[in-house]
């Protein structure tokens, strides 16, 4: 997968993100799982959410934000992707063997990332942790779940309203370290002044409607006024999980 190849240089035209997160344990949990990375050199932002109910899902995600952050900036997009994902399989393998070694049923991380160039974005993802796009007050979901119910969902077995309560809510079908390969989908979107990106772990989606998130995304003066306001009103809400949010608009 690479970015389409009408993708021109990153400096044409010059949109300028600026990015800001937070993460925060929540009310409930007595750590946090989560990671956020922040990589403005390479135009690269992710959420990483290590996987609940397994050993050392910090670990996991921690191994992520560091492969993010320490990408090196290419200034071919393609390339930028390729080393994204080469580095992103690196730490699967890490996770693999971490569970091997230690006899851990499995060590793993979901991931959602944006890459930019230019007037063009690219979202990769591996799990449930979500990508949207905010343009004119309008909040467009552009990943889609890697999990049991989103599955179930687009088969037309369970109504949508219903994903929450199933028992098997909190399962997925990918994540980093769940199997031998590390499976992305990907989602191009096209950017624009004043557009805003929002990156989060379900910590955030599984506690306030998309309607709020829209609404305290829009009305902030600022990325960091967002990523504070989304985090803070999840947490006012008795979030029962991590909850972080990484916010990137574009000038």
């Amino acid at each position: 997968m690479s970015f389409s190849a009408d993708i021109a240089p990153r400096t044409l035209p010059p949109l300028t993100p600026r990015a800001a997160g937070r993460t925060d344990t929540g009310p409930v949990r007595d750590h946090n799982e989560d990671a956020l990375a922040l990589n403005p050199p390479a135009q690269m932002w992710a959420v990483a959410d290590g996987m609940g109910g397994h050993s050392r899902g910090d670990f996991a995600s921690a191994a992520l934000k560091q492969a993010v952050e320490t990408a090196p900036a290419i200034p071919d997009p393609a390339a930028q992707l390729q080393d994204l994902i080469g580095r992103v399989a690196e730490v699967n393998v890490q996770l693999r063997a971490e569970a091997a070694a230690t006899g851990a049923a499995a060590i793993g991380s979901t991931l959602v990332a944006l890459l930019t160039a230019g007037p063009h974005g690219l979202f990769a993802w591996i799990g449930d942790s979500r990508g949207y796009l905010l343009r004119a007050n309008v909040l467009k979901q552009i990943t889609r779940d890697h999990s049991v119910v989103q599955a179930l969902i687009e088969r037309g077995q369970l109504a949508p309203e219903e994903a929450e309560s199933h028992p098997h809510a909190h399962v997925l079908t990918r994540a980093v370290g769940a199997a031998d390969q590390a499976e992305f989908d990907f989602q191009q979107v096209e950017l624009q002044r004043g557009d805003r990106a929002l990156l989060c772990s379900d910590g955030l989606t599984r506690t306030l409607p998309e309607s709020r998130i829209a609404a305290l995304l829009a009305g902030a003066p600022s990325v960091e006024a967002a990523a504070d306001a989304l985090v803070a009103a999840a947490l006012e809400a008795r979030a029962q999980d991590n909850v972080t949010a990484v916010v990137v608009e574009f000038f």
